[in-house]
């Protein structure tokens, strides 16, 4: 099973480690591999990096943050915007499995607070264009061939198994989005965006442990 944050993690550390002069927004970084890896997993919310990343060496996080906490703490903001920047991408760009929106959605649900704004609040924004889109259709009987349905597709499918794992307040976004989806597709809505909501996991600590497990693999070594 793959974990798209550990997948962003490995590649961005390891071209790291590659590089000589590694840059992000024109700032060149110069911390240790290990150091900056810490940084990496910051995408991560308190309350679940003690348990995710337990396999690290967690006393160094204390001493760089002491000796060095301005500099490690404005790494980490600038890892966190470049995952958030990766990460709307792929929801905007790419289409997955129902399966695969689960783990995507699951992953979301356990980044940092600021991380999950920086990708919420620009897609759910996306996603209400696209309905006012619609309603414009539905309201001049206009054809569907200019509106971007897979982009639209692609953040209802993700959002609502979000709300379905933990509602919250876009619940109503979600919902106003399935209803006029609804009338603007008429019979082919089931086949287009129907979801079976078959979760993988049996819950969202199992998820945590799966996707630990995933990260002990992979990083383990550094």
């Amino acid at each position: 099973m793959n974990f798209y944050t550990v997948e962003w993690i490995k590649e961005i550390f390891k071209s790291y480690q590659e590089k000589e002069g590694f840059f992000i927004e024109d700032k060149e970084i110069s911390f240790e591999p290990k150091h900056f890896l810490l940084a990496l997993l910051h995408i991560y919310n308190k309350k679940d990096f003690p348990f995710l990343c337990d396999f690290l060496n967690l006393n160094d996080l204390e001493k760089i943050k002491k000796n060095q906490e301005f500099d490690f703490m404005y790494l980490v903001d600038l890892l966190r915007k470049e995952f958030s920047y990766w990460f709307k991408e792929n929801l905007l760009f790419k289409d997955f499995s129902e399966k695969n929106y689960f783990i995507l959605a699951h992953e979301f649900l356990i980044l940092e607070e600021q991380v999950k704004k920086q990708i919420q609040i620009p897609l759910l924004d996306q996603l209400k264009k696209f309905i006012m889109d619609l309603d414009e259709i539905i309201e001049g009987n206009k054809p569907l061939d200019n509106f971007e349905e897979s982009k639209f597709l692609r953040l209802f499918k993700f959002f609502n198994i979000v709300e379905k794992l933990e509602p919250s307040l876009s619940s109503r976004l979600i919902n106003r989005a399935e209803e006029t989806a609804k009338k603007a597709y008429k019979e082919n809505y089931e086949q287009k965006f129907a979801l079976t909501f078959a979760n993988p996991f049996e819950d969202i600590e199992a998820f945590k442990r799966y996707l630990k497990n995933a990260l002990y693999k992979e990083l383990k070594e550094n």
